[in-house]
């Protein structure tokens, strides 16, 4: 595929549609985002009764965690349906769930309202999770496919980032407004986008296949080679007549979940949630002024700016070392942090002198999970399974992601009060350690690699049937 960028006329394909594709299907990870970040700054006005209604300490944990249980639930079924009606309509249908959502938001007149309306948003995020890699992945040239697979990331940080600023400056009812608009903007703009090539050629229409190539590659890249391996892998995988349930037995298959399963599982239980759910009180032990929602928009702002190096240097120095150092380094800020609050439950004063470390430890913290563990899983998920098996498998990867984000964030608060913040930030430590030898003897590198190379990585050449699916998966970023 790699030749194919370049053509018997030495034509390259143009990457600027490409890039501009990105960063609009991508709107749905600032969707994501603001949807996530909605709580931070809300919180007080909401419990102050700012909306005509009082919301108990009871009842805003609720408001705050059910958006992941409805996330489960897009994330489950989302795949299916791209299959089906394609990634570009399934993308577009999110806004149905997305208004509805928002509009119980803005219009509450009870918090069981807003319970309702953050399920309802949950499932429209959980459906953009697993809709918008997997379009950036298919419409990308395997030279750019890192960056353009980091932005999904990048918007949600930027997401995050906007719903705390704007929350700070304006009411509930107006944040929640302007949420609501992101998605309207999304799926309109996505009317004007190509539907992806890999899947109209999986529906047999070949001449819209050439026109959405055309379109993303440039009009004067000769698309023949491209499109000539696209059916010809399809052939092949259509010959084996593999069935469902053997396309998921297959060794590639197997360990490509694995591996999805695996990064998810230590991008939630890497302890950034606690991180950021102590920001505020770290900034205090440090004898810091600041006000708490002007700390949680520095860190924001960080993590924005850290994510955005990502994309920069993700096709350079590869995912495996960026994960690897990610991981590592949050593991050891997360001892120091341990140490820390150790420290200032039994020498209260000692920690006093030492307010500073905290904000290094959370502040390297950030950055190298926003280099890292961040970004890259959501765009490891569209990368590393066979077609065959693609969406249901990325929905099984991002399903299992949001109910880890669950569990983190229900059982962090019982257990932080059962043995100590010092203990749980230990945990974490070990657990992240335990992620960096996962990266190191788990995980594959895919810079530079063709989805059926990652498949032959993965093990995939195995049997004919696997080889089936390895081919196949060439079709995506041939």
């Amino acid at each position: 595929i790699s030749q194919a960028t370049l053509v018997s006329d030495g034509v390259k394909a143009n990457k600027f549609p490409q890039y501009i594709t990105a960063l609009i299907v991508t709107i749905g990870g600032l969707a994501m985002g603001t949807t996530l970040g909605w709580t931070s700054p809300t919180e007080l006005p909401l419990k102050a009764g700012q909306y005509g209604f009082e919301v108990n300490n009871v009842q805003f944990p609720w408001i705050g965690s059910l958006m992941s249980i409805g996330a489960i639930f897009g994330a489950a079924f989302t795949g299916s349906i791209t299959d089906k009606i394609g990634r570009k309509t399934t993308i577009i249908g999110i806004i149905i769930p997305s208004v509805v959502g928002w509009a119980l938001m803005i219009w509450a007149v009870n918090p069981y309202m807003m319970m309702v309306g953050r399920v309802i948003l949950g499932l429209a995020s959980g459906a953009y999770s697993v809709a918008c890699p997997m379009y950036t992945n298919e419409i990308s040239e395997i030279e750019i496919r890192g960056t353009l697979g980091t932005y999904f990331q990048l918007q949600i940080t930027i997401g995050i980032l906007l719903s705390y600023i704007i929350g700070a400056v304006v009411l509930v009812y107006w944040l929640s407004v302007i949420c609501g608009i992101i998605p309207i903007v999304l799926s309109v703009l996505m009317i004007f986008m190509p539907e992806t090539p890999y899947y109209l050629l999986m529906k047999h229409d070949v001449d819209k296949a050439r026109q959405s190539l055309q379109k993303l590659r440039g009009k004067k890249y000769n698309i023949d080679g491209e499109i000539e391996k696209f059916q010809a892998t399809i052939e092949r995988v259509a010959a084996e007549k593999l069935s469902f349930k053997q396309a998921f037995t297959t060794v590639s298959a197997k360990r490509g979940l694995a591996v999805g399963l695996g990064v998810m599982f230590f991008q939630q239980l890497s302890g950034i949630n606690a991180v950021i759910f102590y920001t505020a009180q770290i900034f205090q032990s440090a004898g810091s002024k600041l006000d708490p929602s002007v700390a949680t928009i520095i860190v924001g702002a960080v993590s924005v700016v850290a994510t955005f190096i990502s994309t920069l240097i993700v096709d350079r120095l590869g995912r495996k070392p960026l994960l690897f150092i990610s991981d590592l380094v949050m593991a050891i800020a997360s001892l120091v942090l341990g140490v820390f609050f150790w420290i200032q439950t039994h020498e209260p004063e000692k920690a006093n002198s030492i307010g500073w470390l905290p904000i290094a430890c959370l502040s390297v913290f950030i950055i190298l999970f926003s280099l890292g563990y961040g970004p890259i899983p959501w765009m490891f998920i569209a990368e590393i399974f066979p077609p065959a098996i693609k969406g249901p498998a990325s929905s099984i990867a991002c399903l299992f992601n949001w109910v880890c984000a669950f569990l983190v964030t229900l059982l962090f608060p019982i257990v932080k009060e059962a043995i100590g913040s010092a203990v749980t930030f230990w945990i974490f430590m070990v657990i992240s350690f335990i992620g960096t030898a996962f990266v190191y003897f788990i995980i594959p590198e895919t810079k530079g690699k063709s989805l059926d190379e990652i498949q032959k990585i993965l093990g995939g050449s195995s049997s004919s049937s696997s080889d089936a699916t390895i081919e196949a998966s060439g079709v995506k970023q041939n």
